[in-house]
């Protein structure tokens, strides 16, 4: 079988729906009928291109349910599905930041939603800091000050695990002001074992309890004018595991530390 011929079954919506349908559960004829308003003889004819290219199969019980390569075909539909919803943002923006298990998961991030505005993409990400509980997690290629007073107060108040990625040149930097006041508050708050390094930093990122937003670069630089950003749980563990993936790649920036510099 060719994947051309896969790719037909779907270019008729109904059979598509009758395919999805039987992704969540094994169903008879008639509850899919129900389910999706279909004619019943409309009903037996997905069936029957489903079945004979082995995307779907009947039960000894008379019900239908999904194959494994249909559950696998589906995933990939599924990631074509977001990747052309946000057909825009993802062609505008680079996505090579993702690990291929990563952008395999896509799919699942059906209620993403895309904000446009720097300004009202920083009242965002504060927002977020701001509603936090359980964790914060950020990925960055700058200093968010506007941001460290809201941290110290949530951490003198709860317990709130907190962890950082800053880009190494930020750190090292010639001239930048501030950086010994951050390392005296980040010993005040001591969190500094919860920060650290990348050599370059591509897309900034913050995942907490309450949601997630991630700006990613468009010609080599981050693009802080437009963001996907969700509260839903499933855009908020994706988030959380591009997170890890990173923070495993970073280096303790105790190994910059010198005294009397940062």
């Amino acid at each position: 079988m060719r994947i051309n011929d896969l790719f037909f079954e779907f270019s008729n919506e109904s059979r598509f729906d009758v395919f999805k349908s039987l992704y969540k559960g094994r169903k008879r004829h008639n509850q899919l009928e129900k389910e999706l308003s279909i004619r019943g003889s409309e009903i037996s004819r997905h069936l029957k291109r489903l079945i004979k290219k082995n995307l779907v199969k009947k039960t000894i019980d008379n019900k239908y349910t999904i194959t494994n390569i249909g559950k696998m075909f589906l995933d990939v539909l599924e990631l074509f599905e977001v990747s052309l919803k946000y057909e825009k943002f993802f062609n505008n923006h680079d996505i090579d930041i993702f690990p291929l298990n990563l952008i395999l998961q896509l799919g699942n991030l059906k209620s993403i939603r895309i904000n446009s505005g720097t300004m009202q993409n920083i009242e965002l990400w504060s927002e977020m800091i701001k509603k936090s509980e359980n964790f914060i997690l950020a990925i960055s290629d700058q200093f968010q000050d506007s941001i460290l007073p809201a941290v110290e107060r949530k951490i003198n108040n709860m317990s709130i695990k907190i962890k950082a990625l800053v880009d190494k040149n930020v750190l090292t930097s010639k001239g930048y002001e501030k950086l010994e006041d951050r390392h005296a508050f980040y010993q005040k708050i001591n969190i500094l074992k919860n920060i650290r390094m990348l050599m370059q930093i591509l897309f900034s990122l913050l995942v907490t309890d309450k949601g997630a937003i991630l700006f990613l670069s468009s010609e080599g630089k981050i693009d802080y004018s437009e963001c996907l950003y969700d509260d839903n749980e499933n855009f908020i563990q994706w988030s959380k595991d591009l997170f890890d993936w990173y923070w495993n790649k970073g280096t303790n920036i105790n190994s910059i530390i010198k005294k009397g510099n940062l």
